[in-house]
């Protein structure tokens, strides 16, 4: 899948939807170990994460429906976005992602959690 630049003219919704779209396709790149096309994927997520905070009223709070997500990586991945603007649903977000043993994103949850607790990560 290719994913373009966002621009200014996005909806929020249109936003949301490619978040969740880079999300999973994150997920299947992990688990095929295609290490290239996780960190495109992740460079285009933080410029959807990036227009979302730019916009009038921080509108990463759009996010919060995707803490409730069935898949791990589209939690944890929305979980790290919202810890500024809304830490204790991230974080209640990264406990289960923890609690949920599914490598890798389990480790990345509680490599979070750790550097949130020990002030070496302060969400922006």
């Amino acid at each position: 899948m290719n994913y373009r630049s966002t621009d200014r003219t996005a909806t929020i919704e249109t936003l949301v939807k490619q978040f969740l779209s880079v999300a999973l396709a994150q997920y299947d790149a992990i688990y095929v170990l295609d290490n290239e096309k996780y960190s495109r994927l992740y460079a285009q997520m933080q410029k959807i994460r990036d227009e979302l905070k730019q916009r009038e009223g921080d509108q990463r709070r759009a996010l919060l429906p995707l803490l409730a997500h069935s898949n791990v990586q589209v939690k944890l991945m929305a979980a790290n976005t919202l810890l500024a603007v809304d830490p204790h649903s991230a974080r209640k977000a990264l406990e289960d992602v923890r609690e949920s043993g599914v490598p890798p994103q389990c480790a990345d949850a509680s490599g979070m959690i750790r550097a949130l607790d020990d002030g070496s990560f302060i969400p922006k």
